[in-house]
């Protein structure tokens, strides 16, 4: 298979980071964007794939930033093949006593800040490319005080499906993947909501980080030539239980 240049968007996550070691496995070069203090958790990527893993502090709240991160990449790769935008952050709060301020860090994070990433990414696939979107099962279905993540992760689908219809012309690809509860995820092992969703789910168990990481794999692959605007959600058939 060819090696690709793709650009990893929250690389230093839990599924971040099953993610790109999953794409260096495969012999791709990755940018990892994250913040700047966020090399330390991905030191042993860099240190076991030095020619090809790159990292590059990257804020997605700041748009200079953004701009200056993939100048960095144009002037190294040149272009991308691909693009994950694997970001974002967790919250949870009742509607009635979600603040803006909180409001405004879950979109900038979650929503927003992609968006701009993303404009970037796609300045850099002259030649076409694939986009693949990490959301989650929140954008379809969720729970209490979830309506803040709720609302940003079905924006990121929606935005998905937007880009499939807008690109598609340009020959990028641009698919979601929306997990469920991951072991390496950002919500708590022992949360209530975790209990839920494993209980819901019929295999009973959450999803292992490289389980989501081989899913993003396939649709970021030049062997994905024709699936675009999909959601493969990956929550191990939780979506297809009725309650009883």
């Amino acid at each position: 298979m060819e090696t690709q240049d793709v650009a990893l968007l929250g690389a230093s996550g839990g599924l971040g980071m099953a993610i790109a070691e999953a794409l260096l496995a495969r012999g791709d070069r990755v940018w990892l964007l994250d913040l700047g203090e966020c090399r330390e958790r991905l030191a042993a990527l860099i240190s076991a794939w030095p020619t090809r893993a790159h990292f590059i502090g990257m804020d997605l709240t700041e748009p200079a930033s953004l701009a200056a991160a993939f100048a960095g990449i144009r002037a190294e790769a040149g272009a991308l093949d691909a693009c994950i935008n694997a970001a974002g952050v967790i919250f949870r709060a009742s509607f009635e006593e979600t603040d803006a301020d909180a409001l405004a860090r879950v979109m900038a994070v979650n929503v927003t800040g992609p968006f701009q990433a993303l404009q970037h990414a796609v300045a850099l696939m002259p030649q076409g490319g694939r986009i693949v979107n990490v959301a989650s099962a929140h954008g379809l279905r969720t729970g209490p005080e979830r309506s803040a993540y709720a609302m940003s992760k079905g924006a990121i689908l929606a935005l998905t499906r937007a880009l499939a219809v807008e690109l598609g012309p340009r020959g990028i690809l641009v698919n979601a993947v929306a997990p469920g509860p991951v072991s390496a995820g950002m919500q708590d092992a022992t949360s209530d909501s975790r209990r839920r969703w494993q209980q819901a789910t019929p295999l009973r168990r959450v999803a292992r980080p490289d389980e989501v990481a081989r899913a993003v794999l396939q649709l970021a692959s030049p062997e994905n030539t024709f699936t675009t605007g999909q959601t493969l959600v990956i929550d191990g058939g939780a979506t297809a239980m009725v309650g009883g």
